[in-house]
């Protein structure tokens, strides 16, 4: 029940006046005791007696609440480890959406990275896109490796390196490139070259790497794997007829999270996608809706435990799950 204000009707309209200064219009109580003729201490005691009776209510618009909902939703929903939804406004360019989540990772990769860490990479460009975002973290001991294969592009070997190049700075770390195709011609070919020594050897580094880095490649998304030749057309029409919705280091896998069976994974340099989410931080980077389908099926087949991702695109994520 609100108490009357000692004065009666006219310290009441005081008070309203007072409030709508102080809070509608921004002024100070020096400010407002000049304009209406009263001294200060009566205008901090009438905003006071306001605040105490109910002329004055505050609401925290805490959008933080909404993504932290979402990110329980996701986390109970697949199983996850950790969700972090990076808040974008839903009409934002996804090109936008991407340097977000890119940027937030860099933050959140800098808590997880010690001394001793070795974090292994998919190139792309999400990845790409990562690297330019590093915040510098000089640490001893750190190892950076690739996890598949780069060759059969005119530039992919280079792009690929130069993202290790750049982990590898930012954390004054030793790099160790995969110096393979990202498909063999052959299975056959692919099966003596993983017995060679040395391919073994960075294999085996890359399978102890406590932080593993990649996204979602998908072919209506843009994604570097598809624009950069690694699969040609008649590949890709072989892909889709096999209900392929997306690869995870030039891994393919369909809808409800099966490759194994996909013949040109028989030719890829890429990891079994049943041993990623075995490693501590299996962290999978995604922004926009045309990453989803991939997205779900990554999901579905258990590929990570840490998912990054834009704020709309987990909003549809979590409604059409």
């Amino acid at each position: 029940m609100t108490r009357r204000i000692p004065g009666g009707d006219e310290a009441f309209d005081d008070a309203l006046r007072v409030v709508r200064m102080y809070y509608l219009l921004g002024l100070t109580t020096t400010e407002i005791a000049k304009q209406i003729g009263l001294a200060r201490p009566t205008v901090s005691r009438l905003l006071s007696w306001a605040r105490e009776n109910g002329l004055v209510e505050f609401r925290i618009n805490d959008h933080r609440e909404r993504q932290l909902s979402i990110e329980t939703k996701l986390e109970e929903l697949f199983h996850l480890a950790d969700v972090k939804v990076v808040p974008c406004p839903p009409d934002q360019r996804v090109e936008d959406r991407q340097r977000n989540v890119a940027a937030f990772t860099a933050h959140y990769l800098n808590g997880l990275v010690k001394a001793g860490s070795t974090i292994s990479l998919a190139w792309g460009a999400t990845i790409s896109l990562l690297a330019r975002s590093l915040i510098p973290k000089p640490l001893p001991g750190v190892t950076i490796v690739q996890m598949n294969g780069s060759g059969n592009s005119g530039l992919g070997t280079e792009f690929a390196a130069e993202i290790i190049s750049t982990f590898a700075q930012n954390y004054s770390a030793a790099t160790h490139l995969l110096p393979i195709p990202a498909y063999f011609d052959d299975p056959s070919t692919k099966e003596a070259m993983f017995r060679e020594r040395s391919i073994r050897r960075i294999r085996a580094i890359a399978e102890t790497a406590q932080i593993l880095l990649f996204s979602i490649g998908a072919p209506d998304a843009d994604s570097y794997v598809y624009r950069a030749g690694y699969v040609e057309n008649r590949e890709l029409t072989a892909l889709r007829s096999q209900g392929v919705v997306g690869d995870i280091g030039a891994v393919f896998f369909r809808a409800d999270g099966s490759y194994k069976d996909i013949e040109m994974n028989l030719r890829s340099s890429g990891p079994d996608l049943a041993t990623l989410a075995s490693h501590q931080h299996a962290i999978c980077l995604v922004a926009g809706e045309k990453k989803l389908d991939g997205l779900r099926g990554a999901l579905r087949g258990g590929f990570l435990n840490t998912l990054i991702i834009d704020q709309p695109t987990a909003e549809l994520l979590a409604t059409s799950a």
